[in-house]
């Protein structure tokens, strides 16, 4: 019975995942949302200019602006701030080992990724 529970909240963690993913594509969440989301997170940059030229590049330069959207929505997660194949890249950890990330496509990742952090993600040095 635990097994099923536990399939189950992978396969709903996975939809609601795909879901945002979705949005992105589309670019159907609210530039306000995301603005605010983002200026919390980057005070360096005019958010508004980011947030309108993060919709023509996603999956590209949008790893912060997505990763902030997910945690929104899931309520929980902490941004790290590691990298994808020796780039710099930003992606949600769940715990100590689990991850999502919804942009490693631009570096030939894949789109959707949910599990374990493993090769090619890593933690930034002083989180390891």
């Amino acid at each position: 019975m635990l097994a099923i529970l536990q399939r189950q909240i992978v396969m709903d963690l996975s939809k609601k995942i795909k879901g945002i993913r979705s949005n992105f594509e589309r670019w159907s969440i609210p530039d306000n949302v995301l603005v605010s989301l983002y200026s919390e997170y980057n005070k360096e940059v005019d958010n508004n200019i980011f947030v309108t030229k993060s919709k023509n590049m996603f999956p590209k330069l949008n790893c912060g602006l997505a990763s902030l959207y997910i945690q929104k929505e899931l309520g929980e997660g902490k941004i790290v701030k590691g990298s994808y194949m020796g780039n710099p890249h930003t992606f949600l950890m769940l715990g100590s080992e689990q991850i999502i990330d919804i942009t490693a496509d631009q570096y030939g990742g894949p789109k959707i990724y949910i599990g374990k952090i493993k090769q090619p993600w890593e933690l930034p040095k002083t989180a390891q």
